[in-house]
Parts: C-alpha cells; structure tokens; sequence
C-alpha cells in the first residue's frame, strides 16, 4: 500500500511539471493580450509556480533527505562504537587500577608483620608504602572494603 502510495505521488508530481510547460507554452500563445487579461494570467500563473515548485521539492528533496539520513545513521553508528570502545577502554583501566591499589594495599599489610614472618626483605620504608596506600584507597574507595 505504501509503495502504491509512494509511486502515485511520483505521478503527480510528473505530471504537474509537464501541465506547468503547457501553461508556460499556453502563456507565451497569451504575450500579445491585453493587460488585465495578462494581469490575471500571471496571477493565476504565480499560484500554479507554487504548487509546480513544491512537486519538484517533492521529488528533489526526498532524494537528498534519504543520503542525509544515511549518513547521520552512519556517523552514528560510528560514534557509538567509539563510545563502547572508550567505555571498555575506561573499565578496563579502572581494573588495573584495582589490582595495583589491592597489591599495595596487601604488600602495606605484609610490611606490618614482622621481619621474621615475612622471608623477603621490603625495599620500601613502611612509611612510602603507607602513603601510596592512601592514595590507592583516595582514588579506589573500593579498596578500602
């Protein structure tokens, strides 16, 4: 129904720009009337140029409104993709972010045991240890569970 509806107004349109030749043909047969009588004509003329304009505005611009749409479809579909790429990106980071915070947080609680508990000597003084521990907990508050 719809493609039938689509292929009747292409008609219309067709055939309102052959009527506007023959009423530009029929105005040019009226050039040598008299002036109200031309008046009247390219009164009549000027409402005819609407509708004839408005047919090709029809016919042009359903063309470039189409590539219009398929290409803000396009440009869509690509700045998505890009915001799914940045967003696993981000993810993916913030994991690795958790892990280094949980391995300084786990090293800072190993530096609190005792020497003889420990078997490896901590090339760090506790107290630097501690401090980047903070600052693992200031940007994961995740960490501090």
């Amino acid at each position: 129904m719809k493609k039938h509806i689509s292929s009747l107004q292409y008609v219309i349109a067709i055939s309102l720009l052959i009527a506007y030749g023959f009423f530009i043909y029929f105005l040019i047969g009226k050039v040598d009337s008299g002036d109200p009588s031309w008046s009247r004509l390219i009164y009549l003329f000027s409402g005819v140029e609407a509708i004839v304009f408005a047919a090709v505005g029809f016919l042009f611009g359903k063309e470039v409104n189409r590539q219009r749409a398929e290409k803000a479809e396009t440009e869509k579909k690509a700045v998505e993709e890009q915001k799914e790429k940045i967003k696993d990106e981000k993810v993916a980071e913030h994991n690795k972010g958790l892990v280094l915070g949980a391995m300084i947080m786990q090293a800072e609680n190993g530096q609190k045991k005792s020497a003889d508990n420990r078997g490896l000597e901590m090339k760090m003084s506790s107290s630097e240890l501690q401090g980047i521990a903070e600052k693992a907990k200031q940007l994961y508050p995740e960490l501090n569970k």
